[in-house]
């Protein structure tokens, strides 16, 4: 990878048959590849809900701020992700210094989300075996504190794969105790080298 080379993101997810869903969301993130990973520079969300009208959502990174999808702006915190780009980070984190997917360690993670930006700490809860589509993974499972969270927002459990190149293999989106989506990966991931 060039440094300043260009990158696009995007996780599309629906729940219900593929030809009707009762709801489907899409997340882009473009940006640019520097030496700490991905800066994004712009993010774009697209929700459809059949018995709601669509929703979008774009929020825009400049050099020093970030104006969210409520049109707020904020300071840019160093290294900050969006929802789509945040996957791609951590497999590139994860990559880079295996060191930090220990059981037992915890680190921040700054992330703009539609209608806030903060500082988010995770948990590398526990190294557990996934039984997937492709078969068993072992993996490490990643879980965000929050002790406070605004109605609404999503909170994403995440588990690594250090056999894929540390992608993430599940994904638990939750909206609430009772509303959530789990991802898991249905087929082997296509990588150049491999």
């Amino acid at each position: 990878i060039k440094i300043d080379d260009r990158y696009q993101v995007i996780v599309a997810m629906h729940a219900g048959p593929e030809f009707a869903p009762l709801v489907a969301r899409r997340m882009m993130s473009e940006g640019r590849i520097v030496e700490g990973g991905l800066a994004p520079e712009r993010y774009e969300e697209e929700t459809k809900v059949v018995t709601r009208d669509d929703r979008r959502v774009s929020m825009v990174f400049a050099p020093d701020s970030v104006t969210l999808g409520n049109g707020q702006q904020r300071v840019r915190l160093p290294g900050v992700q969006d929802t789509a780009s945040q996957f791609i980070q951590f497999t590139w984190m994860f990559g880079s210094q295996p060191e930090r997917l220990r059981v037992g360690n915890t680190f921040e993670f700054p992330l703009a989300l539609p209608r806030s930006m903060n500082v988010w700490v995770y948990d590398v809860a526990e190294e557990e075996v996934l039984y997937t589509a492709i078969g068993p993974l072992n993996t490490f499972h990643l879980k965000p504190r929050r002790a406070v969270r605004r109605p609404g927002e999503w909170v994403v459990e995440m588990w690594f794969a250090p056999e894929l190149r540390f992608l993430p293999v599940r994904l638990r989106i939750e909206q609430d105790a009772n509303t959530y989506v789990e991802l898991t990966i249905a087929r082997k991931p296509e990588m150049s080298g491999s």
